[in-house]
């Protein structure tokens, strides 16, 4: 019996539908296998594309900012420095007294965070003047307890009292970058590096 059904002819209805059937069933393959995911990432990767390139603008915004903050700065504190007098060049004892200056005004920053590097001095070519060159970096950011004022107001006033040590200096090198993003650039965190020269009698 069984072997009398399977040896019977379609009908050309019976094909009809059967083909009809394969037609469905690959058309739903594909739609469900490849059309909607391929769709699907698509739309992900537009997503995706349009969001970089709103990073990318705000990015660009908020760096552009940072050099306008620093190039202020870098003209407010370009030649404060040098209306103080000269010390006697005495190696040992500047660079302690200069450690004691930088130690009280980073007092309120993240001490982990700073770093300074003393260079050997040298005597110009008229031998009568010692240039000695300070690296610093350090971060500022707004979790200083008891301290209201913004970021942009605390770099400030580090920078300038880098600069009121009272003895005679000049910055020669200033970069200030974002620690992160943020909405509020005087508030956001940053790092700042900074090279200044103290000069000393020979």
């Amino acid at each position: 019996m069984a072997n009398k059904y399977l040896n019977r002819r379609f009908t050309v209805r019976e094909i009809v539908l059967l083909v009809v059937l394969l037609v469905v069933i690959i058309i739903g393959l594909y739609f469900g296998l490849v059309y909607y995911p391929i769709r699907q990432r698509t739309q992900e990767l537009d997503a995706e594309r349009e969001q970089l390139q709103e990073d990318l603008a705000d990015a660009q915004i908020e760096r552009n900012r940072y050099d306008d903050m620093q190039k202020e700065l870098e003209e407010i504190n370009k030649s404060e420095g040098l209306s103080t007098e000269m010390p006697q060049y005495n190696n040992n004892a500047q660079q302690e007294t200069l450690s004691a200056h930088f130690s009280a005004i980073f007092a309120g920053l993240d001490e982990n965070a700073v770093n300074i590097v003393f260079s050997q001095p040298q005597l110009t070519s008229d031998k009568k003047v010692y240039t000695r060159s300070v690296r610093l970096s350090f971060s500022v950011t707004s979790e200083t307890k008891g301290d209201s004022a913004t970021v942009y107001e605390k770099t400030r006033s580090v920078l300038h009292a880098l600069l009121h040590t009272g003895f005679r200096c000049q910055m020669t090198s200033l970069n200030i970058g974002p620690q992160g993003r943020g909405d509020d650039l005087l508030n956001a965190d940053v790092s700042v590096s900074t090279t200044i020269v103290f000069y000393e009698r020979a």
